[in-house]
């Protein structure tokens, strides 16, 4: 598979598709004797840009910003859990409670569009410190709620706040890190013995603690050079150019539409052994290291319409397609388990349901370690066997197994649960299913990111919009569907269909190089439009 995307005799450097681009240099090794790795996106050499910082300084930001991911999704996804105890506490139906998660997914949905434009426009920070605080508000107001119209508006600014999951936590990955390091709680226990209510409250302590991690460590990640393109060049870099320059002339000629700056950028591009600071230019201040908003020019409006316009990429709308897929089976197992496991044979308490999040949650991990560190290094194998080159969808070359184990983990699921299986069957088939959500979710994020990086913002905002749009709904069809075809039916269905859109996998490694190059005219042409070359 790894021939799939051979780079002809006849490519060169400028007239490859974007995404593509030398990941490893043959000509060249390091002190240990191993070919020198290539940087992309292509650094500046200013200390202030967030792809120089130290290691240390990456890993605080991005630690902080991983708090609040595992923050957001256990709000988000624990009020389940609860279920039992709220339809007595709240006098609510099962139904209501349904309609609730759905009201959550549209101000999922909602927020995705609403909070990119404000993060491209005023930078990365107010919008997580404006989104903590939001969660931070909503977790204790909804250990106080008291009636059903409360617990509508408090899931619709939980979705709201959370939206920053969906999208921003992925910009900030791109702000940070390299093509070729992208890749890498449970509240049942305390609601049966303290109540729901306290679990909320303990998730409000936790954001007040985030707020201020927010407030006063989280370092902007938006990137604003002091100068238009690199501060300065080596005398071997304008050597490089002037040979771009004679070349660009050379394309004219043929028709080439690879604008002159990609081309200095393509030729210009470091190695991660060769790439130097200009240490004259000073280190940015904490004051702005900290500021509340990095405000730039460019108007805000265009970014609230833009992510529906990058649908036309496929790496952008295949990911929506695996993402949005994902979120529906795991609604269904979520809805399934509060359903379900409060009911003989189970019979099960909120500490008991919530300990059955552990299969997923251990095999989301596991299955993110495959599909980011694993795939991180595979793309250095597959990368040598084509001449270097990088393509974005090599990504997917290790997601067979993945494809697999999460289609099985989804029939293993219904059937032993149907059947009254021991609890351990259904834990085993959870972490089945995590693993495969874990590892291509996280391929298809970083497929995307490493496609078309000048448009990351609007791409990850039209991916988590479709993916909770898709949502909303699934919540009112799992009680008729079990009803009307029974459990076990329902997940076979579920796995068939699971595996059936895992397939698209193969016409993307496939078809997808030729569709990037034929489609890198109307991307380059939205990125010249709406001005990329400036902060990010």
């Amino acid at each position: 598979m790894a021939d799939i995307h051979q780079v002809s005799s006849s490519e060169d450097e400028f007239d490859l598709p974007p995404g593509t681009f030398k990941l490893i240099r043959d000509d060249e090794s390091d002190e240990h004797g191993q070919r020198v790795v290539m940087l992309d996106p292509m650094p500046s050499n200013d200390p202030n840009e967030p792809l120089n910082w130290s290691t240390m300084r990456k890993s605080v930001n991005f630690t902080i910003v991983l708090a609040m991911t595992i923050i957001i999704f256990t709000a988000l996804s624990i009020q389940a859990i609860f279920w039992q105890q709220m339809t007595v506490d709240l006098q609510v139906t099962y139904t209501e409670l349904n309609r609730a998660m759905s009201v959550n997914f549209v101000g999922l949905a909602t927020g995705c569009i609403f909070f990119i434009p404000f993060a491209r426009k005023y930078g990365r920070r107010p919008v997580y410190i404006v989104s903590t605080a939001f969660m931070l508000i909503t977790s204790f107001w909804t250990s106080r709620m008291h009636s059903i119209t409360e617990l509508y508006v408090t899931n619709l600014l939980q979705g709201l706040a959370g939206a920053t999951n969906e999208s921003i936590a992925e910009i900030t990955i791109a702000d940070l890190f390299f093509v070729h390091h992208r890749g890498s709680m449970n509240a049942g226990t305390q609601a049966t013995r303290q109540g729901w209510r306290m679990s909320y409250q303990t998730m409000g302590v936790f954001n007040a603690v985030l707020f201020l991690c927010f407030c006063f460590l989280y370092e902007e990640t938006k990137y604003v050079p002091l100068f238009t393109g690199r501060t300065s060049t080596t005398e071997e870099e304008n050597e490089q150019i002037e040979v771009s320059s004679q070349h660009k002339k050379k394309q004219q000629d043929k028709g080439d539409t690879t604008t002159a700056a990609q081309k200095i950028k393509s030729a210009t591009k470091p190695s991660a052994g060769h790439h130097h600071l200009d240490l004259t230019i000073p280190c940015s201040s904490w004051t702005k290291r900290l500021a509340l908003i990095t405000p730039t020019p460019e108007p805000i409006w265009p970014h609230f319409y833009r992510p529906f316009r990058v649908f036309i990429f496929p790496a952008v709308a295949f990911a929506a397609l695996q993402y949005a897929a994902g979120v529906v089976w795991l609604t269904i197992l979520s809805n399934v388990l509060a359903l379900t496991f409060p009911l003989p044979p189970y019979n099960f308490t909120p500490e008991q349901i919530g300990f059955m999040s552990v299969g997923p949650f251990i095999g989301n991990v596991f299955g993110a370690v495959y599909g980011g560190v694993l795939g991180d290094r595979s793309i250095l194998y597959f990368s040598r066997r084509n001449k270097g080159y990088y393509e974005p969808e090599m990504r997917l070359y290790i997601l067979h197994l993945p494809a697999i184990l999460m289609a099985g983990g989804l029939i293993m699921f219904g059937v032993t649960i149907s059947r009254g299986m021991h609890w351990i069957y259904p834990s085993v088939a959870g972490a089945l299913f995590g693993f495969g959500l874990g590892s291509i979710g996280d391929a298809a994020l970083v497929l995307v990111m490493d496609s078309y990086q000048d448009i990351t913002g609007e791409a990850f905002t039209a991916v988590a919009f479709m993916r909770n749009a898709v949502s909303i709904g699934i919540p009112f069809a799992i009680s008729p569907w079990i009803q009307s075809n029974g459990l076990q039916t329902m997940f076979i269905a579920c796995g068939f269909i699971s595996f059936g859109v895992t397939l698209t996998i193969i016409p993307m490694v496939i078809w997808g190089k030729d569709v990037r190059r034929g489609l890198a005219g109307r991307y380059r042409g939205i990125v010249e439009k709406h001005g990329r070359a400036g902060p990010r």
